[in-house]
């Protein structure tokens, strides 16, 4: 539903469960846009029971900003709603060390407690984190917290955005100086 102002429908939600069911090659869906861990427990749980009901989806992976951003929001109650759904994976987007907190160490603990596996996509910002020694303080503290860093994302092209963007060769150079002086788990 990307590109669209108005929210998901009762019928744009069956219709996505049909499309689902009929299409027997769909193995991996992905939770994203908005935030579904913001979804009131009920309804997350309604998505993931529903995902759960089509024998041929195997994975579910969530994206989610939450638990950095607002880690009150994770309780044992919605941690212990995704574990009975397994295996869903969560991918979380850390950009920077200094979103590290205590509460954010707590939120990650209360997912990961619950047996579900955490990565995150970090972006990469020109004059934010495009900094090797930086960035690999932020892995190292995310595999201390077991979150796996997942991927070094080039930003989307978003409107407004430009100033933030790096080169494609900033991340590679990034990347070939940590490697060999952070552990190969956090490149």
């Amino acid at each position: 539903r990307w590109g669209h102002d108005n929210a998901m429908t009762e019928d744009d939600f069956l219709a996505g469960l049909e499309y689902l069911r009929e299409n027997k090659t769909i193995q991996d869906v992905l939770l994203s846009g908005g935030d579904p861990l913001l979804l009131p427990l009920a309804n997350l749980d309604r998505v993931l029971s529903s995902l759960r009901s089509i024998n041929h989806i195997e994975v579910i992976r969530i994206g989610s900003r939450v638990p950095g951003v607002l880690p009150g929001a994770v309780t044992k109650e919605l941690a212990n709603l995704i574990g009975k759904h397994h295996p869903v994976f969560i991918n979380l987007h850390f950009n920077h060390p200094l979103e590290i907190t205590a509460a954010t160490r707590k939120a990650c603990a209360l997912l990961a407690d619950a047996g579900i596996p955490l990565g995150s996509q970090t972006v990469l910002l020109r004059g934010i984190n495009d900094d090797a020694a930086l960035l690999g303080s932020l892995f190292h503290q995310l595999l201390s917290m077991r979150v796996r860093p997942y991927y070094l994302m080039q930003m989307d092209l978003t409107a407004g955005t430009a100033h933030f963007r790096t080169p494609l060769s900033t991340g590679l150079k990034i990347l070939l100086a940590l490697r060999n002086h952070i552990s190969g788990l956090a490149l």
